[in-house]
């Protein structure tokens, strides 16, 4: 797997315990790295606090079950995010009825995100730019040129942005008239 940068999510402080208060941006970036992940990774004490939910991904389709070398007696339950497994996350998420404390997240052979201990929410530089340009491309569009896209248009709609335009340098002008120099 290659090794790319990663970050501390730090946003949502002061709102709980890392997953356990799932809500806010947390909750929106964890979906979507469920919605575009290929592959997960869990961890499972030999324990009934922290080894919540391993039934459950114990039942999933197309996992493989390993001892995990980061604890004594547990195992990591490594598969395929097949529809099973995706729901299975996408109901934690939703109803938090099961706290997972240790899981990774993958989109082919590359990381996404990574929580442990339950509190620390680790994401991948790659996964936080794929992100960032969705919502990019998703919450704008691109201005057109004034050379361009504007002519094209009725000569109306040319005029009212000069007007506005003018409009708008006028009452700058103005402003910056009435302020005292700072001489």
């Amino acid at each position: 797997m290659s090794k790319t940068r990663e970050y501390f999510f730090i946003g949502d402080r002061g709102q709980g315990e890392g997953i356990e208060i799932m809500g806010g941006l947390w909750k929106f970036i964890l979906k979507y790295a469920v919605l575009t992940a290929s592959h997960f990774e869990a961890h499972f004490p030999n324990d009934p606090h922290l080894g919540e939910g391993r039934d459950e991904f114990l039942q999933l389709p197309k996992i493989k079950v390993e001892p995990w070398n980061g604890m004594k007696g547990a195992i990591a339950v490594k598969g395929e995010m097949t529809p099973e497994a995706r729901a299975l996350f996408l109901q934690i998420i939703e109803t938090q009825f099961i706290l997972l404390w240790d899981f990774m997240l993958f989109k082919d052979e590359q990381k996404l995100l990574s929580v442990s201990d339950y509190t620390d929410r680790i994401i991948t530089e790659h996964f936080a730019r794929d992100l960032m340009e969705k919502l990019f491309y998703s919450w704008f569009e691109p201005i057109p040129e004034p050379d361009r896209d504007i002519k094209s248009e009725s000569n109306k709609s040319g005029e009212l942005l000069e007007m506005l335009l003018s409009e708008m340098t006028k009452e700058i002008t103005s402003m910056l008239e009435k302020e005292p120099s700072a001489d």
